[in-house]
């Protein structure tokens, strides 16, 4: 009943999106201009700030200083986190940062499709060709009370935590079902904003422990590493 309701609930805005297209045509969200089936205009998408600089070869932190191919940041020098690496799409700031905080904070969700496809346009460009024999996306999980009205009980929010709090909150955030399929698989894991990295390396040690062979991070964005 419930699976029934929910595809009914699906077509339904399915429906209603179109019906909205078909009425009122789509403005981009920066500049306010016609953009067509997207909510970001051709002009104003190419003016993100997609990752182009040296970026760590693990975390995928990106680099503002001239580093070589096999550039390691310090943080991942010091200690490997669980992920095998990280790709990241965007540099979180400026448009990118807005375009994240509306779909997050202020109820966005009709932006879901254009920041999937930044991800799928990274994926495909960047980790498609490597060929890492990807056997399941699975997504960071939010907790039910911070899905509901994101805010945390018993977990603080990682936002506005520094690197030693993330990792230890982070830890006792994630674990996988027992009876998840994913023993000898590699996993995609997908989250929208990498800040230290703490939250998707817990995810990885608990993937890893319940029996994955390996895990590798897709992020929309992150900031620059200085």
């Amino acid at each position: 009943m419930r699976r029934a309701l929910r595809r009914l609930a699906r077509r339904l805005l399915r429906w209603g999106g179109w019906a909205l297209d078909a009425l009122y045509p789509r403005d981009c969200f920066f500049c306010g201009r016609p953009s067509g089936d997207s909510q970001i205009c051709l002009e104003c998408y190419e003016r993100l700030t997609l990752t182009r600089h040296p970026a760590c070869l693990v975390c995928g932190a990106e680099s503002a200083l001239p580093e070589g191919p096999d550039f390691v940041c310090s943080d991942c020098f010091r200690r490997r986190p669980a992920f095998t690496r990280a790709f990241i799409a965007a540099r979180y700031d400026g448009d990118v940062r807005a375009l994240i905080h509306a779909f997050k904070y202020h109820g966005g969700l009709w932006l879901t499709d254009d920041l999937v496809r930044i991800l799928i346009a990274h994926y495909l460009a960047r980790i498609a060709p490597l060929r890492l024999g990807i056997d399941a996306v699975v997504p960071v999980p939010m907790l039910r009370r911070k899905r509901l009205r994101r805010v945390h009980t018993g977990v603080l929010s990682q936002t506005r935590l520094a690197r030693a709090e993330r990792l230890a909150n982070a830890k006792r955030a994630y674990r996988a079902r027992r009876r998840a399929p994913i023993r000898g698989r590699t996993i995609l894991l997908v989250d929208d904003v990498l800040t230290t990295g703490a939250t998707c390396d817990a995810c990885a040690h608990a993937l890893l422990s319940a029996g994955a062979k390996r895990v590798y991070v897709l992020a929309l964005a992150r900031p620059l590493f200085l």
